[in-house]
């Protein structure tokens, strides 16, 4: 049941991760085939899965859901811990008494409570000091809208979340209105593509990426460049020593950590080091969004031998697929001063072949697009449910991996 659960992420001003918006309502034919919303809200939420799976889908931030007018007044929110979740009141639902006293119950009991998709009417004056986030969005409206709907607000002091922001330009525009939060996936497309010169640490950063992509992959050329800067040495020494590994022995060169863990490993570790090194300053979720396609391309290529896909390959290809937004550069650019191979090439500029099918799976399941995740796992020969349970996993795995590395 939970595995049909997508999500979106929320953050702050500071462009800092604090929430997602768990999103499950166009997966209902699929997982309660013969039920309508109400009834597959109510099935849902109550599944014990589900609430003892809800820090892991949004590891351990708070979970945006949405509630339909039956699941609010029938208190079914309070089934859920109250630290955990904010209660999202759909746009469909109206603002009637019996809404109103579940509303005042939810804040009495210590829940936070967000409108979606709001337009103010008169109808809703007496639920603003009630409301903590009102949550608009920001390609249905003109800013003069969005301008006049916030003065219309009388008697709010709670926060405003604009949705939809798919771009730099969008997330600056809602910033500059006013807005506390933001969701979409703005933060994975670049900033400004600019000329600007490498600093010396991108630039060991994309030598060490040149190296662990290369064909004809050589260990010895990894250690040259790990072992003549302190830097990575410590960043690479510090992972294989982190939690992640759970070792009881210390590592303490690179050749112990090829013996220990293996040079495959390894090039998949050095490879998440130099990615995450060149994307230190944008939001952190970018770095988990790559490393969990990496996972997910991996673990689709070892699942099914049909396609030919070299996991290893999948790996770095899902890994190098946001350096773009990463370097705010064209990725073909970017590609071109590592020497990548020809199948990533493949993958990520001529988008053909196997991996480049697991990687627009992979960014389906991101934006919530199901009926390309059917057509998609009708292909692979595998359930709707198994292809975003494997997802789920890589980003549970990307979570440990980006926690420690």
């Amino acid at each position: 049941m939970i595995f049909y659960i997508a999500r979106q992420p929320i953050f702050d001003r500071q462009k800092k991760l604090v929430a997602y918006e768990l999103l499950f309502r166009d997966g209902f034919a699929n997982a309660f085939p013969n039920v309508d919303s109400n009834e597959a809200t109510e099935r849902l939420v109550e599944n014990s899965e589900f609430s003892s799976g809800i820090d892991a889908l949004t590891a351990n931030n708070k979970a945006f859901i949405n509630f339909t007018e039956r699941a609010i007044c029938s208190q079914l929110p309070q089934v859920l811990p109250k630290n955990t979740i904010v209660v999202e009141l759909l746009e469909t639902v109206p603002p009637t008494d019996e809404v109103y006293d579940a509303v005042v119950s939810l804040k009495e009991q210590g829940y936070t409570v967000a409108l979606d998709d709001f337009e103010y009417d008169a109808r809703w004056a007496r639920f603003m000091p009630h409301i903590d986030i009102i949550k608009m969005d920001f390609r249905l409206m003109s800013v003069a809208q969005i301008k006049q709907q916030m003065k219309s607000h009388q008697g709010f002091e709670g926060q405003y979340l604009a949705e939809k922001v798919e771009s730099y330009d969008e997330f600056n525009q809602s910033y500059e209105l006013g807005f506390d939060y933001f969701q979409g996936y703005f933060f994975a497309k670049p900033e400004i593509i600019q000329r600007r010169s490498l600093s010396v640490s991108q630039k060991v950063y994309l030598e060490l990426l040149e190296k662990v992509t290369a064909e004809q992959y050589n260990p010895d050329e990894i250690a040259h460049i790990v072992e003549r800067d302190t830097g990575v040495s410590f960043k690479l020494l510090r992972f294989v020593n982190s939690a992640f590994f759970a070792r009881r022995s210390k590592i303490t060169s690179l050749k112990q950590a090829v013996v220990r863990l293996g040079q495959e490993e390894v090039r998949k570790f050095v490879a998440i080091i130099a990615t995450a090194s060149l994307g230190e300053t944008k939001p952190n979720e970018l770095t988990r969004l790559s490393i969990s396609r990496a996972r997910f391309c991996e673990q689709l290529a070892l699942k099914d031998k049909r396609y030919g896909a070299e996991p290893g390959a999948a790996f770095l290809s899902g890994l190098l697929s946001k350096l773009d937004a990463m370097m705010d550069d064209e990725l073909s650019k970017i590609l071109g001063h590592i020497h990548a191979g020809p199948t990533i090439l493949q993958a990520l500029i001529e988008k053909r072949g196997a991996i480049s099918f697991f990687l627009a799976t992979a960014a389906a399941i991101e934006r919530i697009d199901w009926q390309h995740i059917e057509r998609a796992a009708g292909k692979l020969k595998l359930s709707s449910s198994t292809v975003i349970a494997l997802y789920h996993e890589a980003s549970n795995w990307a979570a440990a991996v980006n926690r420690d590395e």
